[in-house]
This record gives structure tokens, C-alpha cells and sequence, in this order.
């Protein structure tokens, strides 16, 4: 694992989380992540040394081994190593760019808009691998732009291959006129609307709590006349959560934990919401766990209909005559 070439750094525990936060959005590789007193050792691969210079906490530099060690010590005897530096900043820089683009639908003509938009974003091959913002930023364009087309998506990065699976939309059955109006299942703040029919009783940023009329099926025509109409569509909101997973504690290493408390708790987040903000609120160890706390803003059609009940019937019979 040393063999090519790492540095060896230190930080301090009370950093240590802001530190794991900084390494899975830039995709630092932290290896051997250990606890020594009251600092935290680990070791990072040499060309991700210029990543870690961008972090705003203090940490200390305490070696560098591996092969790139002898490479640096050479070098600085003036001897011509330039070909062995090219072949090493080769490999480097291969984990960092994208060698493949799969997109794993069965729409030819949303395949390739797919790729014109990738190609606009500057998502092509030998590209750099994108962060997860701009994976979770290109995910809510799409979801946009091929509402009408598609059902599920999801955008992810394994390697150096850029994935994009969705499965198309099935034909909905024509059903008759609903006018149960449109409450909302939880609290939230309006982050969009896609309502096609109905009057909209809220705006953008309008927080609201669980229970609140959001699209009712009333309106008042220019003849002042009171008119019912069928209600559907969507009512997207910012809503807040917090999760926690735990894991035996095996004396693993932090990084690796961290990492695989992080992946439980994403799955308990329901699979049609989409993550806006993810935080850590904390991170504990005890002998028999450790245990991870996190909070996060997800986006959720948070729109659920009134019950079928006697009103929803009378308002379909007054419509119809």
C-alpha cells in the first residue's frame, strides 16, 4: 500500500470530524486513520498533498515514505528522473479522470441529450471526476428536464466510470377527475411547485407544517361565482431530518467507519427525496460501538391527498352538473 508514496500527517481529535467531512468531498484517500493521544495520525497519497493545502484547520506534516520518497531525494541530486516523474503523474492523475460514460436507460433520444448536456457541463471522457455537489446539482436538472419521461434516476461515480441509471415513466391510466385537495404530510419550506391543476395556496419559501392546505379545489370565477376544480400535481419542499446509524466497534479504522455508518444512514432516507445538505452532528465510540449522528435537508414532494370522503364526492357532482 506505501508503495508509491505518502505523507504522513497529524491533527487534532476536536478536527477530526471536519477533517472526514473535507475527505469524502474531495475524495481525499486518508489511509490508516489512528487515534494517539490527543492527535489523529493518517497518511495521504503524495498528489493529493495540494488538496489537503486547501483545508482551513491546522495539521502538521511528519514524513513522506514510499517510493516517491527516493524519487524526491534523487531529484534534489539533480539527477534526470523526469521520465519516472512522468509515469508516476500518469497514474496519478488516471484516478482522477473519467475513462468511461455509461447511461443505463432505454430511451435512445434521452441517451443522447443525456450526453449533449454532459458534454455542455464539461462532463466528458479524460475530464475530471466530479464532487458530489455537482452530482447531486446535475441529478436535479435531469430530474427537470425528464420529468415527463422518466420515473427513477440516479448519478454516481464508481472508479473512473460516470454512471447515470433511470428507469422511464409508466403510462398512467387515465382516472377520473380528483378534487381532494393537497395537504402537506410534513414540515417544510417551499422549495418548487409543479401543480397543473388547482388553486395554489402557497409560494417559494413559505414554511409550512404538517396538516396545511397547500393546493385546495375551490376557486372564485370573474363572475364571483364559486367553481370546483379536479386538483393535481407537486408541491416540493426543504424538510429536516436527523439520522443516526451505529456499528459494532471492532477497533476499525476511523475513515472506514465513518464511511460505512455514512452509507447506512443514506439508506434509511426514502429513495425519492433528493439530498440538499448533509451535516455530522456527532460521532461517539464506545467499547462495544460507535455510533454516527447526522442531520440533513432533503427535497421531498411533501403534496399528499385529502381523503376520499363525502365532500371530494359532492365536489365531483356539483362539477358535473
Amino acid at each position: 500500500m506505501m508503495k508509491i508514496g505518502y505523507d504522513k500527517y497529524s491533527v487534532d481529535e476536536s478536527l477530526i470530524y471536519s477533517l472526514l467531512i473535507y475527505a469524502r468531498d474531495r475524495k481525499l484517500k486518508l489511509i490508516h486513520l489512528q487515534k494517539k493521544d490527543s492527535q489523529f495520525l493518517f497518511y495521504l497519497p503524495v498528489y493529493q498533498r495540494y488538496i489537503l493545502k486547501r483545508w482551513d484547520y491546522p495539521y502538521q506534516y511528519i514524513e513522506t515514505i514510499g517510493l516517491l520518497k527516493y524519487i524526491f531525494f534523487l531529484s534534489r541530486q539533480h539527477l534526470n528522473f523526469i521520465g519516472v516523474l512522468f509515469f508516476f503523474i500518469s497514474i496519478f492523475v488516471s484516478s482522477y479522470l473519467i475513462f468511461d460514460i455509461q447511461i443505463e436507460g432505454t430511451l435512445p433520444e434521452v441517451n443522447k441529450s443525456m450526453m449533449k448536456t454532459l458534454q455542455k457541463e464539461n462532463i466528458d471522457l479524460l475530464k475530471p471526476l466530479q464532487s458530489y455537489e455537482k452530482l447531486n446539482d446535475l441529478l436535479l436538472q435531469f430530474k427537470d428536464i425528464y420529468k415527463e419521461k422518466i420515473e427513477y434516476m440516479n448519478i454516481y461515480q464508481t472508479g473512473s466510470v460516470f454512471h447515470i441509471e433511470y428507469t422511464k415513466r409508466r403510462q398512467e391510466t387515465v382516472k377520473k377527475d380528483d378534487y381532494r385537495n393537497l395537504y402537506a404530510k410534513e414540515d417544510g419550506m417551499i422549495q418548487s411547485l409543479d401543480v397543473k391543476s388547482g388553486y395554489i395556496l402557497v409560494k417559494k419559501n413559505d414554511y409550512v407544517k404538517k396538516g396545511d392546505l397547500l393546493v385546495e379545489n375551490t376557486i372564485i370565477s370573474t363572475q364571483n361565482k364559486t367553481k370546483i376544480i379536479p386538483v393535481e400535481g407537486h408541491v416540493y419542499a426543504y424538510t429536516f431530518h436527523q439520522y443516526e446509524a451505529s456499528l459494532p466497534n471492532k477497533k476499525q479504522d476511523y475513515g472506514e467507519a465513518f464511511y460505512q455508518l455514512l452509507l447506512n444512514i443514506r439508506a434509511q432516507i426514502p429513495t425519492e427525496a433528493v439530498i440538499d445538505k448533509e451535516n455530522v452532528l456527532q460521532m461517539t465510540s464506545t467499547r462495544s460501538k460507535i455510533t454516527l449522528k447526522m442531520h440533513y435537508t432533503l427535497i421531498e414532494d411533501i403534496a399528499v391527498k385529502g381523503e376520499d370522503n363525502e365532500e371530494n364526492l359532492k365536489a365531483r357532482n356539483m362539477h358535473n352538473g
